[in-house]
């Protein structure tokens, strides 16, 4: 199961409506037009919205940690929602 990470904290666990979440889904649950994954050294997939940065979202602490843990530079940042999956949960 997915697990949604909001900028205040809270995580939640979503489902794909089938049996992997397609483009669309992830879109909305994230309210963005285009998508960024990060790959994390657990296996899993980190979805951001690529254009997060733009717009007046809040940073994201939990997922600006693993961006972190996952390589990314120290002083880049998650803004918004992040998306995290396993690999065989997407299309």
């Amino acid at each position: 199961m997915a697990i949604l990470i909001t900028p205040d904290g809270k995580r939640t666990e979503v489902s794909a409506k089938g049996a992997r979440f397609t483009l669309d889904e992830m879109h909305s649950f994230l309210s963005c037009s285009l998508l960024q994954a990060v790959f994390l050294l657990d296996g899993r997939i980190m979805w951001i919205d690529e254009e997060g940065k733009f717009k007046p979202h809040r940073v994201n602490i939990f997922a600006t940690v693993l961006l972190h843990q996952a390589g990314g530079l120290p002083e880049d940042y998650i803004a918004g929602a992040a998306l995290l999956t396993q690999r065989h949960e997407v299309e």
